[in-house]
């Protein structure tokens, strides 16, 4: 019993150092993406080019050499295609809306992903909705009312931003149903990969039309804002290999709240109270309908 005992805080302790450094890496991701759109006046696109290049190639130096990396299925494949495209034009969306909602409301509204893949799930994989998964939907739907102003009197509020967000938020639940269904017959890094493929296909063009000249200081942030996000996706999925769905969904609802308060204390992004109680709402919700029937 003291060896499994050992093995199994040796595996949590493995699992909560990965997460720590994907919650690290995903709040510098936003905020960088932040300081680039509003302070440095970069284009999301040139960010999200950024990204996309430098995550394909640390893909390529970490996982070809092993045998663990076969981009053509990118191509072969119209599941991988479909995660690749859909995966790159819901981190566009998060990309385009992080400088004007702010990277505390943009992480917010994008985290409610959780409650859409609930629902996809039940629908296509016939996942089963248990009581308190559909306790914790209904309660970010209503906390996501609240903080994107969906209240009577403020609709003015829910602006073209914010249904680009909720888009990419549908967009990454679908990811994430289909990511399911990949990991039956693909590699980690393949999945990982076409998104990155896609997401250069998609981004390199735009950004080269709006290209504008860049400095170092630019390229330095745009550089660190892409290896953070690279990382931080690298290093959830290892955290995962050790932890349950309940521990490593725990560490995954903190990012956006790191990323608000954040925002709010480097930023001054404003939050109204209405819209304070919406964002915890969300986060509780996403939280119950993530680990909702795992827990003993």
């Amino acid at each position: 019993m003291s060896t499994l005992t050992s093995e199994l805080q040796h595996h949590s302790r493995r699992g909560t150092l990965w997460m720590t450094v994907s919650l690290t890496c995903f709040t510098g991701n936003a905020l960088l993406l932040k300081v680039l759109s509003s302070n440095r006046h970069v284009d999301p696109w040139m960010s999200l080019a950024f990204r996309a290049v430098l995550g394909l190639l640390v893909t390529i130096v970490l996982f070809a050499p092993a045998g663990s990396l076969r981009l053509r299925r990118s191509f072969q494949s119209w599941l991988l295609a479909s995660r690749g495209i859909l995966g790159a034009i819901g981190t566009a969306a998060y990309y385009v809306t992080i400088g004007p909602l702010g990277a505390g409301k943009a992480t917010l509204i994008g985290n409610t992903w959780t409650v859409f893949a609930a629902i996809m799930a039940a629908f296509v994989l016939h996942e089963r909705l248990g009581l308190m998964k559909l306790g914790g939907i209904l309660l970010a739907l209503f906390g996501l009312g609240l903080l994107t102003g969906m209240a009577p009197g403020t609709l003015t509020q829910f602006g073209q931003y914010e249904i680009i967000a909720l888009v990419g938020a549908v967009l990454a639940a679908a990811v994430v149903v289909v990511i399911r269904q990949l990991t039956r017959t693909e590699t980690s890094a393949t999945i990982f990969a076409s998104q990155c493929v896609y997401g250069v296909l998609l981004a390199v063009p735009i950004a080269w039309m709006n290209h504008i000249s860049l400095n170092w200081t630019d390229v330095a942030l745009l550089s660190a804002a892409a290896m953070c996000a690279t990382f931080g996706q690298l290093a959830m999925t290892e955290g995962f290999r050790f932890l349950s769905v309940a521990a490593g969904g725990a560490f995954q609802v903190t990012v956006p709240v790191i990323i608000t308060l954040c925002s709010i204390s480097l930023f001054a992004e404003p939050f109204t109270m209405p819209q304070v109680i919406g964002g915890v709402l969300v986060l509780w919700g996403s939280f119950q309908t993530v680990v909702g029937g795992r827990r003993r």
